[in-house]
C-alpha cells in the first residue's frame, strides 16, 4: 500500500486533531502534516497523538490561515521535505458573533468570517495545488457543516443558527468547491478531487464543548474519502457519515 501525503490545517485540537488520529490509527502508513497557527501547539499535539497509540509518522508546521506569508511557506517546506501533497484537509475556520448590533460591527463580523472561511480556504488551495497536481491520486477536502444545508435550514430540518455569518459562508464555502471541481474538471482534465464534509455537531471547543457527536466520529467521513479508492464517492459533493455510512448531504 502506497503512502501519502496528507495536511491536515487547525490540526492541533478539535475536528482536525481527531481527523489526523482518526487517520493515522486506520493508515499509519501515511505521513500526517499538522499544520498549526502556533508550531508549539502542533508539537503538543502531537505528543498528545503519541499517547494515543499513533505510531504514523507526524510533522508539523507553521501555517496560519490569514496570514498569506505562512500559507507560501509552508508549502515551500512542504516541497522542500516531501515534493508532493496527496491530500489537503483545509479544517481551519472560525465562528463569530458580530460585538453589537451596529451596522460597521456586521459588517466587520461578515467580513472577518468570510475571509477565513472562505478566501483563506481558496488561498490555501491556490497555493498548495502545483503539490497537489505531483500526486497520483490529489484529493483537497473542505471542512464544511451541516449549517451549510440551506434545504436543512428551510425545511426548519435545523433550528436557526446562533452564528449566522458562519452558517453563510460554509454554504459560500461548498459553492466555492463546486466551481473548483468544475474548473478542474473542464480545464484540468479532472485529475484533482474536491470534497466538502459536515462533520456534524461535534463536542469541542469549538462550540464550547455542547455538541452531541464525539470528533472522532466526526472525523470518520474524511477517513472514507481518504482511504477510498479514486472515484468512488461522488467529486464536487457534500458528504457525512451517518448510521454507518457514506450519504450526500443535500445543498
Amino acid at each position: 500500500m502506497s503512502s501519502k501525503i496528507i495536511l491536515t490545517t487547525g490540526s492541533n485540537r478539535g475536528i482536525g486533531f481527531s481527523i489526523v488520529q482518526a487517520l493515522s490509527l486506520r493508515s499509519p502508513q501515511n505521513t500526517y502534516i499538522l499544520a498549526c497557527r502556533s508550531p508549539t501547539s502542533g508539537q503538543e499535539a502531537v505528543k498528545e497523538l503519541q499517547n494515543l497509540g499513533v505510531k504514523a509518522n507526524l510533522d508539523v508546521i507553521e501555517l496560519d490561515i490569514i496570514n498569506d506569508e505562512t500559507i507560501i511557506n509552508a508549502a515551500k517546506y512542504v516541497e522542500s521535505k516531501y515534493g508532493r501533497l496527496d491530500v489537503l484537509v483545509n479544517n481551519a475556520g472560525i465562528a463569530q458573533r458580530p460585538k453589537s448590533d451596529s451596522l460597521h460591527d456586521i459588517r466587520e463580523n461578515f467580513a472577518t468570517t468570510f475571509n477565513a472561511n472562505v478566501s483563506s480556504i481558496l488561498a490555501t488551495i491556490t497555493t498548495f495545488l502545483p503539490l497537489l497536481r505531483k500526486s497520483q491520486s490529489p484529493r483537497v477536502i473542505n471542512v464544511s457543516s451541516g449549517r451549510a444545508s440551506i434545504t436543512r435550514s428551510a425545511t426548519g430540518k435545523l433550528p436557526p443558527t446562533a452564528v449566522v455569518s458562519y452558517g453563510v459562508s460554509k454554504s459560500a464555502l461548498n459553492a466555492l468547491t463546486v466551481e473548483l471541481q468544475r474548473a478542474e474538471d473542464v480545464n484540468e482534465g479532472g485529475k484533482v478531487e474536491y470534497f466538502t464534509i459536515n462533520p456534524g455537531h461535534c463536542k469541542t471547543a469549538f462550540n464550547g464543548f455542547k455538541g452531541a457527536k464525539d470528533p472522532l466520529d466526526g472525523a470518520e467521513v474524511v477517513v472514507q474519502l481518504v482511504v477510498s479508492e479514486r472515484g468512488m464517492w461522488k467529486k464536487g459533493a457534500f458528504w457525512e457519515f451517518e448510521e454507518g455510512g457514506m450519504r450526500e448531504v443535500p445543498w
